[in-house]
């Protein structure tokens, strides 16, 4: 055992000292660990050669501006209506009660305009 490639003496030693239920955690942590791509027959050089394409992150921001009005609305401005969506949901999942959604289109951008019931318990875990 101890002409294998995998093991030192010393480590083989210490191997020895375990209780059989510790061999096979101390076995499992290898094959999950650092040896796994050797056990399964792949090259370690070839597994993590991919590249990925990200987006820049100016691209991934969209502005909206949420704006309380007096008359017991609350709209929401934006360019797309399922952010706008999300976020008014997030803000339902908070403890707003919202009702009578109303879409309207202006320029290039997107109002969704809710009356404002009051304010509850948040349903959200979070």
């Amino acid at each position: 055992m101890l002409d294998n490639e995998y093991w030192d003496e010393s480590e083989f030693n210490f191997f020895n000292t375990l209780e059989d239920e510790d061999k096979l955690l101390y076995l499992y942590d290898l094959m999950v660990g650092e040896f796994v791509h050797e056990y399964n027959g792949e090259d370690i050089k070839n597994v993590f050669e991919f590249e990925f394409e990200e987006e820049p992150a100016d691209n991934l921001r969209q502005d909206i501006v949420v704006s309380f009005g007096l008359d017991g609305k609350i709209n929401f401005l934006g360019d797309d209506l399922f952010v706008l969506t999300k976020v008014s949901s997030d803000m339902m999942m908070n403890g707003l009660i919202l009702s009578d959604a109303d879409v309207s289109f202006e320029e290039n951008q997107v109002r969704l305009t809710y009356t404002l019931v009051g304010e509850g318990y948040p349903i959200s875990l979070n």
